[in-house]
């Protein structure tokens, strides 16, 4: 993590972040769909949709990050790290597709559906806090996948956390976005339930992992 600090006054919710992305890859890695990932039942439409999910996620939270900037202080490293890493995300998806027009296919699960509407919330309530709770969660999820990583998406130092309670609400928040992020799995485990995996399809996990690195 880096950033310059953007004051002297804010309170150090690193910890937090690094426990929180710890805790992200570990129930990521044990998670149902994890499991179909790895054993191969999971077909190719699957892990492209639940990584589908991920890079919308990352324009929503783009889209708000955006909206604060001109109100709020300390949000143009969080900006400039998710736009970089949806774009990263979305051209990986157009190489592992072989074309760009799975944008014009996409769809948007239940649990996305909901997520929006907790951004949309947050947004309105210019809630910096919560909204970057939900951005470091979000990149230690993408960091995370399809394939164990140490070269993860990285989180900006966080600097908008200026009290105790603002602090308290953090971690609240961070706990909420991890369930909505699991959520993500399940949605794509019960679409694409005993579906096996396309034996015609050469593109992998891994091979999606290392798009992302690229």
């Amino acid at each position: 993590m880096s950033a310059v600090e953007e004051s002297p006054r804010h309170i150090d919710v690193a910890p937090l972040v690094i426990e929180t992305a710890g805790t992200v890859r570990e129930v990521l890695h044990r998670s149902p769909l994890w499991e179909r990932i790895t054993n191969g039942s999971m077909p190719f439409a699957g892990r492209a949709s639940y990584l589908e999910q991920h890079w919308e996620g990352l324009r929503v939270l783009l889209g708000a990050v955006e909206q604060l900037e001109a109100r709020t202080n300390g949000v143009a490293e969080m900006r400039d790290t998710l736009r970089e890493t949806t774009d990263k995300m979305g051209s990986a998806l157009d190489r592992s597709h072989a074309t760009a027009r799975w944008r014009e296919h996409h769809v948007t699960m239940p649990s996305m559906l909901q997520f929006r509407r907790r951004v949309t919330e947050i947004t309105e309530a210019d809630d910096v806090v919560s909204l970057f709770a939900h951005c470091a969660v979000r990149l230690a999820a993408v960091g995370a996948c399809p394939v164990p990583s140490t070269t993860g998406a990285s989180i900006p130092r966080i600097t908008v956390v200026r009290t105790e309670e603002q602090e308290e609400l953090f971690a609240e928040e961070l706990s909420a976005a991890l369930i909505g992020l699991l959520a993500h799995g399940s949605d794509v485990c019960r679409a694409y339930q005993g579906q096996e995996r396309a034996r015609t399809c050469a593109t992998t996990a891994a091979m999606i992992r290392n798009a992302l690195r690229g």
